[in-house]
């Protein structure tokens, strides 16, 4: 069994340890330890009493410095597979000069006097670059070198015994008279492990900046492109070749798809079909999103996109006759209400088999609004069988077969009417363009596939059939139909 005694560091040298799960002790079988430093290289090894152990007794902790090169500067190397363990502090200002590796089977090792270093917790396998030597915490540039077995076998370095350090196959038992004792490496000579450079510390990731440029109008069950560029931040110069992931609406909604940045540094990728709810102000988020590598820092884009949607409704008769006795005043019947949405769909009022009230009467009436996607449109549609107005002073007027139908899409809207009118019995051709307005004397006017433009709408259109109006406040209209387009 190697020889142990009891650990001696310094006052100034001061261990911080970290918990982590307890090794299995094994203090007959150590690492395949080699020499800290690059392959090929010779350093040479000394001591001086005081350097571990006790002083009547060989030393175990051993200085070194390079033969035919500068001892700062120089590469340090793990002697064995492990991790970065306790970070050591050291010196008059209790500066952080070095590590300790901890190795399986309980054993430690440890490098000190670096300028830098990886960091505590560092997975590090045998020749991994792990710091530089410097003179951190002393005057003469040198690694100070040492090998540890934790005797109370939990792994928790706790416990530490120092050993005669065992590099490249030999155990070194070396004393102050012995002067210098030289040591070649055979570390890594196969150029298996990291190179590592933490004296040169890698480089940052450039930032990057993400625009996105992809459609802003969205149409339900229609195809949508998202895109977005990808420039670096500071230079504005292109990112080409990255992953850019785009997400369409949120939550339970969200569709997604994953485009690459061309030499021009934008990402496209397509949703095959719109499926997103309509909100009150009609819009959807869209998120473009680069994670980043080890060049680039991550960076992402939202936006908010608008999405189409139509409107409509349709009913059969509405009035208001204010007779001096018993005033009319009848809601749109049937009626859809208003409808508003990016889906596809039917609303039917169904239909009012008869209305009578006085001066008026009217039935079969109907109405619908039919919605469609891909693109989206809307057509109301109000019918009346027959309808006969008879307001006091005023001819009779009296209407069969009434058809009054709006329709929109984003590119247009249009309406048409069909009916056959007759005014005081006698039959009136109606000509086939909108707004043709009737004298019906006594102040009184009968307009005729009435149309007027939705307020707002890209594009929307009301038909009103028939549209009476009278002195003293009449109003009666006879199938009305309402469509529009938005967002367009």
């Amino acid at each position: 069994m190697r020889a142990r005694m009891a650990m001696v560091l310094g006052a100034a040298l001061t261990a911080l340890a970290l918990g982590a799960p307890p090794a299995s002790a094994d203090p007959d079988n150590p690492p395949d330890f080699k020499a800290p430093f690059e392959c090929g290289q010779t350093w040479e090894m000394y001591t001086r009493d005081g350097h571990g152990g006790n002083e009547t007794e060989d030393q175990q902790q051993l200085d070194m410095e390079r033969v035919g090169g500068e001892t700062e500067g120089s590469a340090v190397l793990a002697a064995a597979d492990g991790e970065v363990y306790w970070e050591v502090s050291g010196g008059d200002d209790g500066s952080r000069i070095g590590i300790n590796i901890k190795h399986d089977g309980g054993w430690f090792s440890q490098y000190l006097h670096m300028s830098e270093y990886v960091e505590v917790g560092t997975k590090v396998k045998q020749g991994d670059r792990i710091g530089t030597a410097s003179n951190a915490g002393t005057t003469v540039p040198h690694l100070h070198y040492q090998e540890m077995y934790d005797s109370d076998g939990d792994g928790s370095g706790e416990e530490n015994e120092l050993v005669y350090p065992y590099l490249e196959g030999k155990e070194y038992r070396i004393t102050p008279e012995d002067g210098r004792v030289s040591l070649t490496s055979t570390n890594n000579c196969d150029g298996s492990g990291d190179p590592g450079d933490p004296g040169e510390p890698e480089p940052e990731p450039e930032k990057t900046k993400l625009a996105y440029t992809g459609d802003t109008s969205l149409a339900g069950g229609d195809p949508a492109e998202l895109s977005a560029v990808l420039t670096e931040e500071e230079s504005g110069n292109p990112v080409a070749d990255q992953k850019v992931s785009f997400t369409l609406g949120a939550d339970d909604s969200a569709q997604a798809c994953e485009g690459t940045t061309d030499a021009e540094g934008t990402a496209t990728c397509t949703i095959e079909e719109v499926d997103q709810p309509l909100t009150d102000d009609a819009t959807v988020p869209v998120t473009a999103a680069f994670a980043g590598d080890d060049a680039y820092e991550p960076s992402e884009a939202p936006a908010t996109l608008d999405l189409r949607y139509v409107t409509g409704r349709a009913y059969g008769l509405s009035a208001e006759v204010p007779l001096p006795l018993i005033p009319i005043g009848i809601d749109p019947t049937p009626d859809t209400g208003a409808v508003r949405t990016a889906d596809a769909g039917t609303t039917d009022a169904g239909c009012a088999e008869q209305i009578e009230a006085i001066v008026l009467s009217a039935g079969p009436l109907c109405a619908d609004v039919v919605t469609k996607t891909g693109p989206n449109s809307s057509t109301a549609t109000a019918t009346v069988a027959d309808a006969r107005i008879g307001l006091t002073g005023l001819p009779v007027v009296e209407v069969t077969g009434l058809t009054a139908e709006s329709s929109s899409t984003c590119s247009a809207s249009k309406g048409s009417v069909g009916l056959t009118l007759s005014i005081g019995g006698t039959p009136v051709e109606i000509p086939d363009t909108p707004n043709h307005s009737i004298d019906l004397g006594a102040g009184a006017k009968l307009v005729v596939n009435e149309q007027i433009p939705v307020e707002g709408a890209d594009q929307g259109l009301t038909v009103n059939a028939v549209h009476l109006t009278a002195l003293g406040g009449a109003d009666v209209v006879l199938g009305s139909s309402t469509s529009g387009a938005f967002n367009c």
